[in-house]
């Protein structure tokens, strides 16, 4: 049955897309019609329960949540393609900053772009809360001080060469600046997003997400 990806444009479906791309992966992209309630429909609600997207199914196997679904496309694919690793110390390594990038890096972020930016995801004025905003802004900086840190002597998370790990924090970070937020002036991960938004395989997956 192949690989089939269930998403829509500007979401976090486009981290699994880009890895798939990077993978080189033959798969369809199915795109849900929201605006109608697609996503909430029986079919889809049985590949992801909670509605949202992305889904993911493989052969006969669903998968929901972008991390999920990034970590069983480089356990699958990526060992073979260079692009996960097989190394046990270097397997933790990616668990651990693929986890990250979802779980605190873009949790920090998107709350800050909430509460404290005017962007076109943020909160009307009424319903933002500057503690929120001081304090994700806080912790959005200390993400990205442990990033700095990482990719000292480092192109990108893993070493020298790019990995499926690189893709959710380099999303996380495309979307930040695409709703004009900052890096904060840290150098290495400037460059390390710039190194990253310039592969082809980011821009066939259609932008940051």
């Amino acid at each position: 049955m192949g690989i089939r990806l269930y998403g829509w444009p500007q979401s976090t479906a486009a981290r699994a897309q880009w890895a798939l791309e990077e993978l080189g992966v033959p798969y369809e992209f199915i795109t849900l019609d929201r605006e109608h309630g697609e996503n909430l429909r029986p079919a889809y609600l049985a590949i992801n329960p909670t509605g949202k997207v992305p889904g993911l199914v493989d052969g006969d196997q669903a998968y929901f949540e972008s991390v999920a679904i990034l970590l069983h496309l480089g356990e699958k694919f990526g060992r073979e393609r260079g692009l996960w690793p097989s190394a046990e110390a270097a397997r933790a390594e990616a668990l651990c900053w693929t986890v990250w990038s979802t779980t605190e890096l873009y949790i920090y972020a998107m709350q800050w772009l909430y509460h404290g930016m005017d962007t076109l995801v943020s909160y009307a004025p009424a319903d933002r809360s500057k503690a929120t905003a001081d304090y994700n802004h806080g912790q959005y900086q200390r993400m990205l001080d442990a990033l700095e840190a990482r990719l000292t002597g480092r192109d990108y998370l893993l070493g020298a060469s790019f990995s499926l790990v690189d893709v959710p924090a380099a999303s996380v970070l495309l979307v930040v600046l695409a709703l004009g937020g900052s890096l904060e002036g840290h150098a290495n991960v400037a460059a390390w997003v710039e190194r990253c938004r310039a592969r082809p395989a980011f821009a066939r997956s259609g932008g940051p997400g």
